[in-house]
């Protein structure tokens, strides 16, 4: 589960969708939520053998979403 909490802005999602695209993943599921001026979304994603991603394959993912919300 790769989690985001961030202000939600215009282009969230795109920026957060380009993230996860570049790294190769799949998304199974995912929950968006606005809570006023905040975003809060899960995003479930595998490998692209649907095989849940190893803890540094994870750790990986997240730096890159991270990175992509600036």
């Amino acid at each position: 589960v790769i989690e985001v909490r961030a202000q939600d802005a215009p282009g969230l999602l795109h920026r957060i969708g380009n993230a996860l695209e570049g790294c190769a993943v799949r998304v199974r599921s995912a929950h968006v939520s606005t809570l006023g001026a905040n975003a809060v979304d899960a995003f479930y994603v595998t490998g692209t053998d649907g095989e849940p991603l190893p803890e540094i394959r994870a750790a990986e993912v997240a730096r890159v979403v991270e990175k992509a919300l600036g």
